[in-house]
């Protein structure tokens, strides 16, 4: 395990983080509509393997790539911003330290061209 992961909270805190981020997510009024069609379950799932991969987590992630996950999304930066910061304050809620938050947004940010097609 690497020491990001660690600093997450390993695989429970990578639960709990994806919990709630998804909570906030659907309660949103400009994120929300994005995941009214969405099988919450699965991708709650899909998005614990990947952050725990993400984070050097011994979990295996093996979905599709970032670009084909997302692609006919037409995600905007303001989409992107917006997800990535409910995920860093929700990180920073559950007791996630400064710097280990800061470090996730910088990962999330070199995937930006991946997501964002819009």
């Amino acid at each position: 395990m690497t020491e990001l992961y660690d600093e997450v909270g390993g695989p429970d805190g990578v639960r709990t983080a994806v919990a709630l981020l998804y909570r906030r997510v659907v309660a949103d009024d400009e994120l929300g509509p994005w995941f009214r069609d969405v099988d919450l379950d699965r991708l709650r799932s899909h998005q614990r393997a990947f952050l725990s991969a993400a984070f050097g987590g011994p979990q295996v992630f093996s979905g599709r790539g970032l670009a084909d996950a997302h692609a006919g999304l037409e995600i905007t930066d303001a989409a992107f911003d917006r997800i990535v910061q409910t995920l860093l304050t929700s990180l920073a809620d559950l007791g996630v330290g400064h710097g280990a938050v800061a470090r996730v947004g910088e990962r999330l940010e070199r995937v930006r061209g991946e997501i964002v097609t819009a």
